[in-house]
């Protein structure tokens, strides 16, 4: 059987990033994806910030960047809070396969099109059969979505809480704002959740839905129907769903030769769903420390557990900190964030929005007293 010191099952962003770290870190490592190339299978709005390409050691540039963007966060009414931070509109596909090509060019080994089927434990290390071979190695990161397959196969049963999403790219679209991503908030829009419009050229646009609680692909289509002017005469040239995990980071996402990253354990940032940034990172720390446990020749669960000590700071705590923001936020009513557009502003939405510090914005809904019941008490007690 080869023999690897690390093997990752998904070529995702925390599966490209955690081959990338650990190749880097000496350990002989093994990537593989089941779909037939890395790429971006799951729908995504497929926007980030500069800090992404930063921390991943990227030029922020063509072809990785299709376009640059600011942000427009809508209330119900139809009146928005602009936010001007710079970021980017990604083409991920080439994005992962540059992270690949990074891990490649350490050493790391790529199989596409080679699925995991299981693995057991073998002495200090584990088997690995996939479809095409079986191996052996000393830790097996699962960066394999949502449904993982690692974590099924390992017991794991606990999983960060989903919300259901459906995204359309369209085109011929006549965008109002070509050059800003857009949020739409609001219980008769999309309750517990939001929808968005990403412009990817000048007629091309993502234009998605997360709910929970009801159907997405119905209140998708009524967003589509209330935007009539710019999306009318737009055709739907891709149609894609998936659960994306808004719950947190799982407690159980760390086990004897094993470690989950990415969708499959919740490292997202709950209130926007967002997860290219915070799953690079888990990858990437999942790498390191698979990397040096194996070759220290030490992959017990204590040992492997540093992933939760290097993730936490400042990651883990933003994923709390927004995963409390978003519990408070979700009994919003319309009116009550039409109200908010009046009163918050770019810093306070992005605060919220990347679970930073709450203290400002709980002092200005204080001023207000039916947000300081329903909202700005909760954001400073619960």
């Amino acid at each position: 059987m080869p023999d690897y010191d690390v093997i990752i099952v998904g070529a995702g962003p925390a599966g490209v990033a955690a081959a990338k770290s650990s190749a880097e870190t000496g350990a002989k490592t093994l990537l593989i994806e089941r779909e037939p190339a890395v790429a971006a299978w799951k729908p995504c709005g497929e926007a980030t910030s500069l800090e992404t390409f930063t921390d991943m050691g990227l030029k922020a540039d063509y072809p990785l960047i299709v376009r640059k963007a600011n942000a427009m966060v809508f209330a119900p009414n139809g009146k928005y809070v602009s936010i001007n931070q710079e970021g980017y509109s990604i083409n991920k596909t080439f994005f992962l396969q540059e992270v690949a090509a990074r891990a490649a060019q350490m050493g790391a080994e790529i199989h596409v099109r080679e699925t995991f089927e299981g693995f057991e434990k073998n002495g200090g290390k584990v088997k690995v059969k996939t479809s095409a071979n079986t191996y052996d190695a000393s830790v097996i990161i699962g960066a394999d979505g949502y449904h993982s397959a690692v974590a099924k196969a390992a017991g794991i049963r606990e999983k960060s809480e989903p919300i259901p999403t459906v995204q359309y790219i369209m085109a011929n679209v006549k965008l109002q704002y070509p050059h800003s991503v857009r949020f739409y908030l609001g219980d008769s829009i999309a309750p517990k959740g939001y929808a968005w419009i990403f412009p990817k050229t000048d007629d091309i646009a993502e234009v998605g839905i997360g709910v929970r609680g009801v159907v997405a692909k119905q209140y998708l289509d009524k967003f589509v129907r209330e935007h009539l002017d710019e999306l009318g005469s737009a055709k739907i040239i891709d149609y894609r769903g998936a659960p994306v995990p808004i719950g947190g980071l799982i407690k159980d996402a760390v086990r004897d030769n094993l470690i989950l990253a990415g969708d499959a354990a919740g490292t997202v940032i709950p209130f926007t769903g967002a997860g290219i940034h915070a799953s690079l990172i888990a990858g990437l720390v999942a790498g390191k420390v698979a990397a040096d446990a194996s070759l220290e020749g030490n992959a017990s669960a204590d040992r492997l557990s540093e992933f939760y000590r290097l993730y936490d700071d400042p990651w883990g705590k933003r994923i709390r900190s927004s995963l409390k923001a978003m519990k408070v936020f979700e009994k919003a009513s319309d009116d009550d964030f039409n109200q908010l557009q009046e009163i918050l502003d770019e810093g306070d939405i992005l605060d919220l929005a990347n679970g930073f510090d709450f203290s400002k914005v709980a002092s200005k809904l204080m001023k207000h007293p039916m947000l300081a019941i329903k909202i700005g008490t909760r954001l400073l007690t619960s």
